[in-house]
């Protein structure tokens, strides 16, 4: 199965192996509810969070539901989104026997609270993919909770969701997902372990295969290109293919996705992150390997975006009482953003601008101007102003993102043949435009809303009767997720050296084999070695170790810090991480331990791995092809 976990919303599919066959899954209401959508291939990334005794000095928050926006809320709830960054700044741990579990999260001015619950939410999120939990609650007793600490999932409920796949009747499909072979997930492209952990305990926690080692993690740019070149079967000859943004902007047909070869961009621009890579394509397809693929991430996107379109056009003479600059146009900024972000979720008057961003955002991409009021303000928010003070400094940034990109990969804008462009900012006709200019000899290719992905659900409810006729059906399926499940079809694309080995378990390895003797790096692999530790795969990870370089996430990246309530930001824990290097580096000699020091890391460590369902500090099984079941 693959899922696309994003910061608006979780898509799924299944592929069956040995056919090929490709299930977009989708998700409708198990009964009417108020709130209750129609059928759709992507599900909100939303939590309800509410306070148990709202007011009161012992009041604590947790996940009431998930997978839906209600509106309005009641008094003491709020709606959490855009939960997918907090996943990246840290594993969750208790700091102290009696406390809460660490990092704290400073989500507005005056709410802060634990990274378990964005983790819960997901875990809700997945949870529907489960037939098992199905309408049930987790109540921390379940056996699936036995391998980790209760107090992190104890009480989630699962939303009132049923998952269904194009192509499936719902007793196939609930067998499929009783018996995953695998789970492919998506992340981009230099977040750290600590992200991929995360999503693995929240896999592990929905109880959706029984070990981390069925679970795979592959770069939103890879994905987005096998979903690119793999088409969509799924028994009832339904593909589906790329639609081509010809040169000039006019109509023609169809491409045949598959038939790409040589020098290809691939550009996913969804909410938190625009995701670049580059690629030669052979011409046989299985001899892609990871080692092609020169990725690339940039830390702006639609959420970065709708800032812009707040602090430009809506607000513009608007400190938001902060004592820092505002992000500078078309920049991550990330530290300012972050705390812009807070003071916009802190207000229902910042929530209306995020709402009136996001509209302003798709308008202005059909009509010169749009009008809106909020409160007593009255904007007329113009296209040309928009795409000079918002579009223009976006895009002058991602042409310097792709320009670091050529350079890392050796290619010249003139070997690219093709440009495949994914995610909501990917569909902007400015994005193709510019592309056309940058790649003169490129055929770009946007993933509009394409009449196939309407079909595929006309067919399958007629084939298969599941749905009324009159259902008004989401306008496409998740083609990113598809592109995850279809890595099955392409195993040597797979990372095998990140999958067996994470970075805290090479750590963990290195303070067993080191010790007060200085030895030369040569002398450090041998004993890895005699470990087990196949260090032809990771020789470059583990030197980045040795010089000083601390796993990403092991203590939170300073860019990150401002994510966090003022009481993580001072943790002891980090802080004594901090305070000295782990190894000491004789130039002419090599390295040897700082024995001391390393006690608190192993203590550390250990914090970590007893909160976890994995072995944080042992390597994965390779699993992948352990068993030929035709669900993969």
């Amino acid at each position: 199965m693959g899922i696309d976990f994003g910061s608006s919303g979780v898509s799924a599919a299944l592929l069956e192996r040995t056919s090929g066959q490709l299930h977009p899954i989708y998700w409708e209401a198990s009964q009417v509810e108020p709130w209750a959508a129609d059928a759709s291939f992507r599900v909100p990334s939303a939590a309800v969070l509410a306070e148990t005794a709202p007011g009161s000095p012992g009041s604590e928050v947790t996940v009431k539901s998930v997978g839906f926006r209600p509106q309005p809320l009641p008094a003491g709830e709020f709606l959490l989104e855009n939960f997918k960054l907090p996943l990246k700044v840290g594993i969750p741990y208790q700091r102290e026997a009696a406390g809460i579990y660490e990092p704290l999260l400073q989500w507005s001015p005056l709410q802060a609270f634990s990274i378990t619950l964005p983790l819960q939410g997901v875990r809700g999120l997945l949870a529907t993919l489960n037939p098992s939990l199905r309408g049930e609650k987790f109540d921390g007793s379940r056996e699936l909770l036995d391998s980790a600490p209760k107090e992190i999932f104890a009480g989630l409920p699962v939303s009132n969701l049923i998952c269904r796949a194009s192509g499936l009747t719902p007793e196939t499909l609930d067998a499929a997902l009783l018996d995953l072979q695998g789970v492919i997930l998506g992340t981009p492209a230099g977040w750290s372990d600590v992200y991929m952990f995360n999503l693995r305990e929240a896999v592990l926690g929905a109880s959706l295969v029984a070990s981390g080692s069925q679970i795979f993690v592959v770069e939103d740019a890879i994905a987005t290109l096998l979903a690119a070149v793999t088409p969509v079967k799924n028994g009832m000859e339904v593909e589906s293919s790329a639609v081509d943004s010809a040169k000039g902007g006019e109509e023609a047909a169809p491409l045949n996705a598959s038939s790409f070869s040589g020098g290809t961009l691939i550009l996913n621009a969804g909410a938190a992150t625009v995701e670049l890579a580059l690629v030669e394509l052979p011409s046989n397809l299985q001899d892609l390997t990871r080692a092609d693929f020169t990725c690339q991430s940039f830390s702006f996107a639609g959420d970065a975006f709708d800032q812009d379109i707040i602090c430009q056009l809506l607000a513009k003479n608007e400190t938001w009482g902060m004592s820092i600059d505002l992000p500078r146009p078309g920049h991550p900024d990330l530290p300012s953003r972050y705390q812009l972000q807070q003071r916009l979720q802190g207000s229902g008057f910042g929530l209306q601008l995020l709402e009136a961003a996001r509209q302003i955002k798709v308008i202005l991409q059909h009509q010169k101007s749009f009008a809106l009021d909020i409160d007593q303000q009255h904007w007329d928010v113009k296209r040309k102003d928009l795409e000079s003070l918002v579009l223009v400094p976006f895009v002058q940034q991602l042409n310097r993102e792709l320009n670091a990109l050529l350079s890392r990969a050796g290619m010249s804008p003139a070997g690219i043949n093709q440009a495949i462009c994914a995610g909501g900012m990917g569909a902007w006709p400015a994005i193709a435009r510019w592309l056309r200019q940058k790649l003169p000899n490129a055929i770009v290719v946007q993933d509009h809303e394409l009449q196939v992905d309407r079909d595929i659900f006309e067919i399958h409810n007629s084939a298969l009767n599941s749905v009324s006729q009159s259902t008004n059906f989401s306008q496409k399926f998740g083609r990113v997720a598809c592109g995850l499940a279809s890595l099955a079809l392409y195993p040597h694309i797979l990372d095998m050296s990140q999958q067996q080995y994470s970075d805290f378990f090479l750590l963990w390895e290195l303070m067993q084999v080191l010790g007060e003797e200085t030895l030369s790096f040569q002398e450090i692999l041998q004993l890895l070695e005699r470990q087990g530790v196949n260090t032809r795969t990771c020789e470059p990870r583990i030197l980045r170790i040795l010089e000083g370089n601390l796993p990403a996430g092991l203590v939170p990246a300073e860019e990150d810090f401002m994510l966090l309530a003022e009481e993580s930001r001072q943790n002891p824990d980090w802080e004594a991480i901090l305070a000295e290097p782990l190894f000491f580096e004789d130039v002419s000699r090599g390295y040897r331990l700082n024995l001391e020091h390393a006690s608190v890391v192993r203590e550390y460590l250990g914090k970590l791995a007893s909160s976890s369902q994995q072995k944080l500090l042992e390597p994965l099984t390779l699993a992948w092809d352990v068993r030929t079941d035709i669900y993969r």
